[in-house]
Parts: C-alpha cells; sequence; structure tokens
C-alpha cells in the first residue's frame, strides 16, 4: 500500500522550511521574506500539493499587469525574481516528497533586456543629489553605487569589517557570481567612509533600526522623478559606474574584475559606449590633410578623387 503524502499548507512550509533555508544560505534573505510575504496572499491558504502550473501562470499575469506600492507599472524583471523564490520553494518541497514535480517549470519567465545600459549624464547625476539633499544617507549610497559599481544588496550588506584603508580596498563577499572580490577605494569614498559615524557594524544602516537597510526606493525615486530623470533604476547606477570608467580609460580585462564579471564580454558593451567616446575615437585617427591626398584638377577644371 502506498503511504499517502501529508497534506502541507503553503504559508506553512514556507516558514518552516523555505526562510530558514535562505536564513541560511541566500544573501537576498530580507528581500525573500517581503517576497513571501506577498506569496502568502495567493497561495497562502492552499496546500502545497494544489498549486498548479495554470495557477501560477494566472498569478504571474495578474502581478505584471498590477501597480506597485508607488502607483506605477511593475517591471517584468521582478516578476522574474519573485518567480524565482515561488520556484525554490517547490524545489525543496519536491526534496521533502511533498509533491511529485515542481509546477514552476511548466511557466515561462518574461523576456527581458539583459544588454540594458541606461547611465547618468553628469547633468542627470548632478540633478539627482541637488533633489538628495536634506537626505544625506541616500547621498552616501548613491555615491557609493557610482564611484565602486556596486549592487544595491552589496551596498546594504558592506559592513566595517569589510573596508581595508591601509590597502584601499572594499571587500564584496560573495557577489551574484558566487564570487568574493575587491572594489579599489578612490579618494570621494575614503573621504566620505573616513567621515561616517560607525553606530552599526553596516556602513549604510537602517537610519530607524541602525540594521541593514532594505531599501531606499520611496527617496530615491521621488528625487529622480523631480530631478526629471526618466527610465531609470537604482541598478543603472552601476552601469553609470562601468560607463564612466571606461570613458576615463578603464579596460575591459580591468572591469571585469571591479564589477566580478566571469565574462570579459560583459565589459565589452562599456567600451566607448557614448557619443563623446565614440568621438574621441573618431579624432584620434584624423591627420592633416595635405594637397596630395584630397584631390587631383583634371584639365578639364572638374575635381577628381583619389582612388
Amino acid at each position: 500500500m502506498v503511504e499517502k503524502r501529508p497534506e502541507v499548507r503553503f504559508d506553512k512550509f514556507v516558514k518552516d522550511h523555505f526562510l530558514p533555508y535562505s536564513e541560511l544560505h541566500k544573501r537576498t534573505y530580507q528581500d525573500d521574506v517581503l517576497v513571501c510575504n506577498m506569496l502568502f496572499e495567493t497561495f497562502g491558504q492552499m496546500n502545497i500539493s494544489e498549486i498548479n502550473p495554470p495557477m501560477i501562470e494566472k498569478f504571474k499575469q495578474k502581478r505584471l499587469e498590477g501597480e506597485t506600492m508607488y502607483k506605477r507599472k511593475r517591471n517584468p524583471a521582478t516578476v522574474n525574481r519573485e518567480l524565482c523564490v515561488l520556484s525554490k520553494i517547490f524545489s525543496l518541497a519536491f526534496d521533502a516528497e511533498l509533491i511529485d514535480s515542481n509546477p514552476c517549470r511548466r511557466v515561462r519567465k518574461f523576456r527581458t533586456d539583459t544588454r540594458r545600459t541606461r547611465y547618468l549624464t553628469f547633468d542627470e547625476e548632478a540633478r539627482l543629489f541637488e533633489k538628495l539633499e536634506g537626505h544625506e544617507w541616500v547621498q552616501r549610497i548613491v555615491t557609493m553605487a557610482i564611484n565602486t559599481g556596486m549592487r544595491q544588496g552589496e551596498i546594504f550588506d558592506l559592513t566595517w569589517f569589510d573596508v581595508d584603508f591601509s590597502r584601499g580596498l572594499i571587500h564584496v563577499r560573495v557577489s551574484k557570481n558566487g564570487k568574493d572580490r575587491f572594489v579599489p577605494i578612490n579618494q570621494t569614498i575614503r573621504t566620505m567612509l573616513e567621515r561616517l559615524p560607525r553606530t552599526s557594524e553596516y556602513v549604510f544602516p537602517s537610519p530607524r533600526t541602525e540594521g541593514r537597510l532594505i531599501d531606499v526606493k520611496f527617496r530615491f525615486d521621488k528625487a529622480k522623478r523631480e530631478a526629471g530623470i526618466r527610465d531609470f533604476r537604482f541598478h543603472d547606477l552601476r552601469h553609470t559606474a562601468a560607463t564612466h570608467m571606461a570613458d576615463g580609460g578603464a579596460d575591459a580585462f580591468a572591469l571585469a574584475e571591479i564589477f566580478g564579471w566571469s565574462d570579459v564580454r560583459m565589459a565589452l558593451r562599456y567600451t566607448h559606449s557614448t557619443a563623446e567616446s565614440k568621438r574621441r575615437a573618431v579624432e584620434n585617427l584624423a591627420k592633416p590633410i595635405g594637397p596630395s591626398d584630397e584631390s587631383v584638377t583634371n584639365e578639364k577644371g572638374r575635381v577628381a578623387a583619389l582612388p
């Protein structure tokens, strides 16, 4: 006789199994908590074995069509990240022999443009900082992102233990690609960090709790709207850093080391990515043109281009 599987509610399984797993193994635990609370609204009261691909597909479409808490259209990449959390939950349930298969595997993620290279111009950067006046803690985080290329989560996770002033390096532990890396500290970041009060183990703690910062989205988005900056996300500050470094002469290999890209081709899109850098590249080919270089005049007075 085949033993009947126990019925386990989705929310109970998440609290008892997935969240402890996330806290132990993932650096995105705080984000996972927020995602799970959102998932409870749809799947919380259901038995985990009852959830099927059509239900998940309906959830996916509803999330994309709905508005964010700031009354804006939700990004497909955001929904994809939520589906990744949901898929991991079902993967753990499969390992626990509560379900026969992971239903998320039959639900396609939204196609997104991974080649996006939106960056701040220097004028936009100045306007953004102007609108962040009075909110120094956000200004510092934006400054950190533009001068180091660190991801938002990496900045929030940064502790004073990881800042080496003597060597001028920041130790980014277990970044997105699963490897540690070291990011050089320039003079702007050194001066800023040396002036910061050490009220917490975190370099940029939450102003309210002094613990790990969760988000700066509300204040950051408000400032960019007031500055008239469109189609720009916090992650684009990383693109801004890469673009400015490339314009300053950094080659693709140096960028790959700083940003933690295992494939140097990721860095190639930033080299000569602005109109100004392209203009300089073409101007470097220019040379004085002598009479013999331009053209020759034939016997009828017409100008004939040299072959």
